[in-house]
């Protein structure tokens, strides 16, 4: 099972945008995002859109000749005062042309040679539309006039073939990002499943994403953090706890210790799954779950009953596999509990009240192999299981008669629960991999890349039917498909895209719209110029025509702006890696920065455009003034000549089909559509006024519209072709603003992934450490385990004593656990401490682990500069109220027996004197300002160090814990230890004492199996600053000032002391 990053690096990749890659692309962008669409198999997809927009295109087309028919003939009759026979073929082609296209609209799969009868009605109708001008005595540049037409419209088609592409390749893509967005998700929900019951995920959603940009952002110290509690009052809780469970971690192997816990978690979870009973949490030796919680059930109390006999059952099975003497202790209870969310990071889901510390209690109290439950317990049973009388040391417990509670024990019942194992495969000497033959998936499986990729293909052949194709309302009536419409997208975008102008509604949407570079640009341009050289050729026919020259310069003008756009183009032809192409010479540098700066910037592409729609323009109109004056001037008139003047050395048709091809050539521009339709307007008025001004006898040139005067027929062929130009261009504007509207959809769909992925890694990232979680997101579908030993890490243990718990409640440990998970902000560089878990009122921290820069980078992202100026502002504030600074230590010395490896020891006795500092300043005010919501109590801490044994048990819902002889003494010490002081072992006393930090002796503990070892108390002063060393400890041993540096300190081979071996005789001198 591919990781959900994994995913999403690798689906950036495939289903990029192909822009970028456009960009720097050797060959024609259209040509590439061909490639493109077979590589991803979208030529179905691609032919299909097509020939729903042709369908669409032929509706339009319908409408459009039609309109100018209609609009014809009606002129005919209103202005030339013909008759029905000289308007009859206009009217027997706008019969015929609907009839003659109906095939177009027909099903393809109805018809065997589809495509013949297809091509065939649509050549038949061009000839027809054609054949009104050809009947018709003609100009001599009327033939390469409808040739130009035929090829610009070519290179239109060309022009949409890459607008219709990258739309479909960035509906695509949108789709992709969908799926994996939904996978993203998926895998969001199923992290914060692993702390939460699913069933209240939805309800605490929201403010685990408040926690998580918290996180993100390092807004901690400025919002208060709300503590969801919810009272459950008729549940059972179980709570287990393993017997001899400090003898496996301390003699067994740490591959044994994974494998053997991860048997047992599985077995714990399948029997939790199968009673319906939700497990809270698994730490390692306990293991507590409550029914009741998901949905009320009057049989909770049997559901933790069947539970813990499967549990016994499982150890059984274990015991026998592994040959260990280890057994598990269960208590039941019935009654209320609350439940909430503890700590800024590493949140844990727990529960709290009178009735679970009497289940801890009963279960301490218990008896191995057998379920020690309450009187309140055995009532919701109904006697359906067979008991017997609780322990003698339940009888006796005070705690127990004073809450007048008596107990019972229930033993196996005639059942077995059978359990798969697990077996180990080598990788390296500290990682090891578990396969599990036992894999509890409480989420949905992930799919992998190619399930993606497949099922994004099968979604662009359904989109592809519905996507957006536009079509004028009107137009639609010439409609004759008969489609069936199934949730076709264009009313989905009237929200966003204006009816008229094509605009998007938003304003910033549309300025980054029409800021997006043109990568087309250059060959927008190139069009303009194959335009320009047409006019040239037309006047190099012309016999008469003696401004060549002119027309010379300017086409000289577009040739160099056309070469300027096309010079990265060029320059990338010739360079052998042009995805990092970056040119060392001067003015090669500076041409591809021009020819950037044309595509990418707006000001210079409207710049360039107006000036060559300009030039193109004054080419198109030259030969029609210059020639009309000069004759002007040859005949000395100061007026317009009259009839017996040449006419022949002027032809305004000429000049009006040189402004269509002008029109045409707008087609390229990629402007906004009202600036476009500005110009057009604009040129289509001047060009009415400048053939009117410079020549009144068009009456007498032979018109190429039949039935109508000269002077109407050049206004209505420069008005029919503006109109028409304008129809067009508003539905290839609609496509192009769609096409824009799913790369910005993407974009946004891009980020809810980038920010759900983050989640999740957040999320993974408070549930294992940091190195440990950006495993389990990346590891592969097999089931595998991870393990790890350590030969030097620090152990914290710290626990909050003397308070009233039922008076204090959760309120306050929320409050003190935050405040702790706070000062983790401090000790995130070189050596971290890692919060480890919340056990009860107790805090587990960690120093010495792996640390992954990726993962914690994600816990730390940089903020804004406003945000971190308050940010910067509140944590000083916080931090004035909360005097938990890191207050280095400085020593006076550097010891030869330290390594780099020892500081780990040091930064956790900082973290823990801040500890102390926290809890300090609590008394403090609390003393100053009494009220009913203090905050009591204070801390014991316990340090150790030295190796130990970290790994991962679980898959869906994996638990992280440490194990060994440290972490057992790190809990020892914080149990019997001092309130308000520092305990360590005297191994870590002496690594301490190397920093110049003093130790004192504090006497004799007994731990478990270990026996006796000695304890010692960091010293303190008032201001909880450690204190120097003595003078006499300095003169004992050979030192080096802290100032030198010592270059063979690292051959010096450290002296591990084991404490379990110390004599009291060693103690004593070492005082």
């Amino acid at each position: 099972m591919d990781s959900l990053r994994s995913h999403i690096d690798h689906a950036s990749m495939e289903s990029d945008a192909p822009d970028n890659e456009l960009a720097y692309s050797k060959s024609r962008e259209w040509v590439h995002l061909r490639k493109k669409c077979k590589d991803l198999d979208m030529e179905t997809c691609y032919k299909r859109y097509i020939q729903r927009l042709t369908v669409i295109n032929l509706s339009l087309f319908l409408f459009i000749v039609e309109l100018l028919f209609a609009m014809h003939i009606l002129f005919q009759f209103v202005y030339s005062k013909c008759t029905v026979w000289v308007s009859m073929p206009y009217i027997v082609l706008m019969v015929l042309l609907p009839l003659i296209l109906l095939i177009c609209f027909k099903n393809k799969a109805q018809y065997k040679h589809f495509t013949l009868w297809n091509n065939l009605a649509s050549c038949t109708a061009a000839l027809l539309v054609t054949f009104i001008d050809l009947t018709l005595a003609l100009h001599g540049c009327y033939v390469i006039y409808i040739i130009s037409l035929n090829v610009l419209m070519e290179a239109f088609r060309i022009f949409m073939e890459y607008h219709l592409r990258q739309m479909l390749l960035r509906r695509h893509q949108l789709l992709h990002q969908n799926f994996l967005l939904k996978a993203a998700m998926q895998k969001e929900k199923d992290m914060m499943q692993t702390i939460l019951p699913a069933d209240i995920v939805d309800t605490l959603l929201q403010e685990i994403h408040k926690r998580i940009e918290d996180q993100r952002i390092g807004t901690h110290f400025l919002t208060p953090l709300i503590l969801f509690i919810e009272l459950h009052s008729d549940v059972s809780i179980l709570v287990a706890d393993m017997v001899n469970y400090t003898h496996l971690t301390t003699r067994m192997d740490v591959k044994e210790i994974v494998k053997f816990l991860h048997d047992i978690f599985v077995g714990f979870e399948q029997a939790a799954e199968k009673n319906e009973v939700l497990r809270i949490k698994f730490l390692g030796n306990s293991y507590t779950c409550v029914s009741g919680i998901q949905e009320y059930s009057r049989t909770h109390a049997n559901s933790c009953l069947s539970l813990a006999l499967d549990m016994i059952n499982v150890m059984e099975t274990l015991r026998e596999i592994y040959g260990l003497n280890i057994d598990v202790r269960i208590a039941v209870h019935s009654g209320e509990v609350f439940t909430a969310i503890i700590g800024r990071i590493k949140w844990q889901y727990d529960i709290w009240s009178r009735d679970v510390d009497i289940a801890y209690r009963l279960e301490l109290l218990g008896m191995p192999g057998k379920v020690h439950v309450s009187q309140t317990t055995l009532d919701f049973l109904h006697n359906e299981y067979f008991y017997d009388e609780g322990t003698f040391l339940a009888k006796e417990d005070p705690i127990l008669q004073k809450a007048n509670i008596l107990t019972y024990l229930i033993g196996p019942q005639p059942r077995k629960f059978t359990i798969k194992t697990a077996t180990f495969s080598y990788t390296s000497i500290s990682e090891y991999s578990v396969t599990s033959l036992s894999h509890i998936n409480s989420g949905k499986d992930f799919d992998t890349i190619d399930v993606i990729r497949k099922k994004t293909h099968e979604g662009m052949l359904e989109k592809v039917e519905c996507m957006p194709v536009d079509g004028i309302q009107l137009a639609r009536i010439f409609d004759f498909s008969y489609r069936i419409e199934r949730g076709n997208e264009d009313y989905m975008f009237k929200p966003y895209i204006s009816s008229f102008w094509r605009l998007f509604r938003h304003s910033e949407v549309e300025w980054n719209y029409i800021n997006e570079p043109n990568l087309l640009l250059k060959y927008s341009l190139l069009i303009i110029l194959f335009v320009g050289l047409l006019f040239l050729l037309q006047n190099l026919i012309l016999p008469k025509t003696t401004f060549v020259s002119k027309l010379l310069l300017l086409l000289v003008s577009l040739m160099l702006i056309c070469f300027f756009a096309f010079y990265k183009k060029i320059a990338i032809q010739f360079s052998k890696s042009p995805n990092t192409y970056e040119p060392k010479c001067f003015l090669n540098r500076c041409l591809v920065m021009l020819s950037e700066l044309l595509e990418e910037n707006l000001t210079m592409r409207i710049c360039t455009y107006i000036i060559c729609i300009i030039i193109i323009y004054a080419m198109a109109t030259l030969n029609t003034v210059l020639l009309k004056l000069e004759q002007m001037r040859r005949s000395g008139a100061k007026s317009l000549p009259d009839d017996d003047l040449d006419r022949e050395t002027f032809e305004p048709w000429e000049a009006t089909q040189n402004v269509i091809m002008v029109f045409i050539a707008m087609f390229f521009v990629v402007v906004p559509l009202f600036f476009k339709a500005a110009i057009i307007v604009m040129m289509c008025i001047l060009h009415i006024l400048t053939v009117h001004t410079f020549y009144n006898s068009l009456r007498r040139v032979q018109t190429t519209n039949m039935g109508m005067i000269s002077e109407l027929a050049s206004i209505w062929y420069i008005l029919a072709f503006t109109l028409l130009v304008l129809i067009k261009e508003q539905h290839v504007t609609y496509l192009k603003t769609v096409s824009y509207h799913y790369k910005s959809l993407y974009g946004k769909k891009h980020i809810l992934t980038e920010k759900s992925k983050l989640n999740a890694k957040i999320i993974m990232a408070n549930i294992l450490p940091s190195h440990v979680a950006n495993l389990f997101l990346n590891r592969d579908a097999s089931d595998e385990l991870f393990c790890e030993s350590y030969d030097k890490i620090a152990v914290l243990f710290a626990t909050i004593v003397n308070f009233e718990s039922e008076k204090t409640g959760l309120r306050v440990l929320n409050e003190y656990i935050c405040l702790f998970d706070d000062l983790l902000a401090y000790y995130i560089h070189n050596f971290k401490v890692e919060k480890i878990k919340v056990t009860g009122w107790t805090y587990m921290a960690a120093c010495g682990l792996k640390v992954d820069p990726e993962m914690d980078s994600a816990l730390t992202m940089p903020l804004s500069t406003d945000r971190a100026k308050s940010y910067k502002k509140n944590k000083q504030k916080n931090l004035t109220e909360y005097s938990a600074t890191f207050r280095a230590h400085q020593s006076r010395f550097t010891h030869p027996l330290l390594k780099h490896d020892d500081k780990c020891v040091l930064t956790l006795a900082h973290f823990a004197a801040d500890l102390l500092r926290i809890m300090q300043d609590i008394s403090i005010l609390n003393n100053s300002m009494s009220y009913a919501g203090s905050m009591p109590g204070q801390l014991k801490i316990g340090i150790s160090h030295g190796p130990a044994a970290a790994g991962v048990v679980g898959l869906s819902r994996p638990h992280y814990d440490i194990w060994g002889y440290t972490v057992n003494m790190a809990s020892h010490l914080a149990l019997v230890g001092v309130a308000g002081r520092i305990q360590v072992t005297e191994h870590t006393a002496i690594t301490l004492e190397r920093f110049d930090i003093k130790c004192e002796y504090h006497g004799i503990t007994h731990a478990k199996i270990v026996g006796k070892i000695p304890m010692f108390l960091v010293d303190l002063d008032e201001d909880l600053n450690f204190q120097y060393m003595d003078e006499l400890y300095l003169d004992s041993i050979d030192i080096v000032d802290a100032d030198s540096q010592d270059t063979n300190k690292d051959n010096v081979n450290i002296l591990y002391i084991d404490p379990s071996r110390s004599s009291d005789d060693d103690v004593k001198n070492k005082k």
